[in-house]
């Protein structure tokens, strides 16, 4: 009988498993290398991919900054920001993180500075 035959000595053929670890067994040195090789090649692809793609990202962050800036220039010469519009907020309940839960009254919300100024005695009328 031949060494690689895959009927062994009772007549029944070999399953795959079988012959799968009689294959590592004989070659399990081999195998090991090459798991470590490619193992290693793989995590040094990696570190080379992700060194990469934060080179690129940096530079591109260079760009954006140097681009962004002459943008913003541009943009605070050319309008002022326009400030929030006045509006009024309903009383509502509020839950606070440690659970309780408090009313909060109605009240005024936004306008500019300037609109202080005409509302500085909301209760008194013009005369």
């Amino acid at each position: 009988m031949r060494v690689n035959d895959s009927t062994p000595e009772d007549g029944e053929p070999t399953s795959f498993v079988e012959k799968t670890k009689n294959l590592y067994g004989k070659h399990k040195g081999k195998i090991l290398a090459a798991g470590t090789a490619l193992g290693g090649m793989a995590l040094a692809v990696a570190v080379v991919v992700s060194r990469t793609a934060m080179e690129q990202n940096a530079s591109e962050d260079a760009e954006d900054a140097e681009d962004t800036g002459s943008v913003a220039e541009s943009a605070a010469a050319d309008e002022r920001r326009n400030g929030p519009v006045k509006h009024s907020v309903v009383g509502h309940t509020r839950t606070l993180a440690d659970g309780r839960i408090i009313s909060v009254a109605p009240y005024e919300r936004g306008g500019s500075s300037d609109d202080e100024d005409e509302d500085e005695y909301p209760g008194e009328s013009a005369a």
